[in-house]
């Protein structure tokens, strides 16, 4: 095979940001367990600062009584579990954003909890170690399958 066939088939290569969201949109399911579990696993509420808070002691009485997902030893926002079904990725040419389509409130996202979609500096390692070797692979199939 000539280096010019070889060329053309690893092309798609030179536009590296479609390439990259391609890999993103390919990952969401993983990206978006990532948010989850932050949120259920470790009481993640702001990405950018990872400690748990609690709830308050009525809160907890009604969660209790009321949820259908009844952990209270954190903030999981997962009280019925639509907001944590409706999440979802944005994908821009430049960027990524999780959104949900079931927000618990109106203006959810602009208050308390508004940073709660995302992710946290590990789990952005995570993912930047499977977008890595999503790439790695890609490549090398493009090269040895020309």
């Amino acid at each position: 095979m000539s280096l010019k066939s070889k060329y053309a088939k690893i092309y798609k290569y030179a536009n590296f940001a479609r390439v990259l969201n391609q890999i993103i949109k390919d990952n969401e399911k993983e990206i978006i367990a990532m948010n989850r579990d932050q949120m259920w696993e470790d009481g993640t509420i702001d990405v950018n600062n990872t400690g748990s808070m609690q709830y308050a002691p009525s809160t907890i009485r009604n969660k209790k009584r009321y949820a259908k997902f009844k952990r209270t030893d954190h903030i999981t926002l997962k009280w019925t579990g639509d907001f944590h079904k409706g999440m979802k990725l944005k994908i821009e040419p430049e960027q990524f954003t999780i959104i949900s389509t079931n927000v618990p409130y109106p203006g959810f996202s602009e208050g308390r909890f508004g940073s709660a979609l995302g992710l946290t500096a590990e789990s952005k390692s995570e993912l930047r170690k499977l977008v890595k070797d999503d790439l790695i692979i890609g490549f090398k199939d493009a090269i040895q399958n020309t």
